[in-house]
């Protein structure tokens, strides 16, 4: 079962085991959540940027503590690849990459926003949807709790239209 919780508290106070942090390769200085969780640590991933330990290249990833810095334990950074030559549908093959990770990781309670990969509502809820089919396609036999923390606006929107992710995946609101 996939508890999926549609939230507008920003993702460094979002109560979870661990915050997703993608970001793409060609995008400097950071912006979004990456760029915000960045600022909670003091710059610590543009230094690990700037000595080369990471680059976003697609699949690079690092698994880091928050130092109390934010409500999650752990930060999981993931490689987006190239901003400009990624297209909205490439993500359907992108998040069985990232969901191995997370499995990997043993982590079934994170905290991550789509909003800073979509242009648009349609496009937000697009990316919503394929990442709860891969995550419960691949591994529904386990229980995760995924908060998004999203835009104020887009959350009440998904609330307004009663939005649906399947049969096993229970949609709440804070």
């Amino acid at each position: 079962m996939i508890e999926l919780v549609l939230s507008s508290v920003p993702i460094d106070e979002a109560p979870a085991i661990m915050a997703l942090a993608p970001f793409y390769e060609d995008q400097r200085p950071l912006k979004g959540s990456v760029g915000l969780i960045d600022w909670r640590l003091n710059g610590k991933i543009s230094d690990l940027l700037l000595k080369d330990r990471i680059n976003g290249q697609l699949a690079d990833s690092l698994m880091m503590p928050s130092d109390g810095r934010l409500s999650a334990k752990h930060i999981f950074i993931f490689g987006l690849g190239k901003n400009t030559q990624l297209k909205p549908e490439e993500f359907d093959s992108i998040f069985p990459l990232l969901i191995k990770k997370i499995v990997k990781l043993k982590s079934c309670d994170l905290v991550m926003s789509f909003g800073d990969l979509a242009r648009d509502f349609m496009g937000w809820r697009s990316l919503l949807r394929s990442f709860v089919t891969s995550l419960a396609l691949q591994h529904g036999r386990d229980n995760y709790r995924v908060i998004c923390s999203e835009n104020t606006k887009w959350v009440q929107e998904a609330k307004r239209r009663n939005m649906d992710f399947g049969a096993d995946v229970a949609v709440s609101y804070a």
